[in-house]
């Protein structure tokens, strides 16, 4: 058994935990690959699972095991989690999650969202529209940044690494450890974020993107079971 039994329940955070701390770097070694690591922040969260991407699509592993062999060797599998009134099954079931190129998506359902260049010359009629409208205003205002993130976890374990595969859609998870930098064996950077920096440097389209948590993690709970 790769877990422990865990007989509390689960309560989804109203917030995201984390406290800087000062820790030595260190180096770990997948697969003959080195991965420097810099922790950076201690950080822990309880939230239901939007979205994981297991990059086990035709096109993730045609494009990824071409050009992202050392991230998919550190990261087998990413995360959306949704916390505080997000995570209300009433509001959560306003939403659409999509991930793509390591980055999560987040949507209001029933929405004609104009998803290429093509699709604005597509005619649509006044009940889609209205219909379109009526749900926007409903699913949007319930959007907030600080209840939802991408995760990339690093499991720390084989244990760890079994419950991340094991995660799905829907499910309620406890996950902690450590937000952390990482030089990965090319030389890049992969930076990571905390809520008190939460926004990359460059911008995108006018916008500053959130940055993705890259957690180093080392314990999971979810259905029953402990895992670290």
């Amino acid at each position: 058994m790769w877990g422990e039994k865990y007989d509390r329940t689960l309560t989804i955070s109203e917030q995201d935990y984390y406290n800087d701390i000062n820790q030595p770097d260190f180096t770990i070694i997948r697969n003959g690959l080195k991965y420097h690591i810099s922790p950076q922040t201690a950080y822990n969260v309880t939230g239901k699972i939007a979205y994981v991407d297991h990059y086990d699509t035709f096109w993730n592993n045609f494009y990824r095991g071409k050009n992202q062999k050392e991230y998919i060797n550190l990261v087998p599998q990413d995360l959306i989690i949704v916390i505080g009134n997000m995570a209300k099954p009433e509001i959560f079931s306003l939403f659409e999650f999509e991930h793509e190129e390591r980055l999560g998506k987040i949507k209001c359902k029933d929405v004609l969202y104009r998803e290429s260049f093509a699709s604005g010359f597509t005619h649509k009629s006044e009940a889609q529209i209205a219909k379109s409208q009526k749900a926007y205003e409903k699913c949007a205002p319930h959007i907030n940044n600080a209840e939802y993130n991408n995760y990339h976890p690093i499991p720390a374990n084989e244990r760890i690494n079994k419950a991340l595969k094991m995660l799905a859609a829907g499910d309620i998870v406890h996950i902690e450890g450590i937000l952390v930098n990482v030089i990965m064996p090319n030389g890049s950077i992969l930076d990571t974020g905390t809520r008190k920096d939460q926004y990359h440097r460059m911008y995108v389209n006018g916008n500053q993107p959130g940055k993705c948590f890259i957690l180093y993690t080392t314990k999971i709970i979810t259905n029953g079971y402990i895992y670290k």
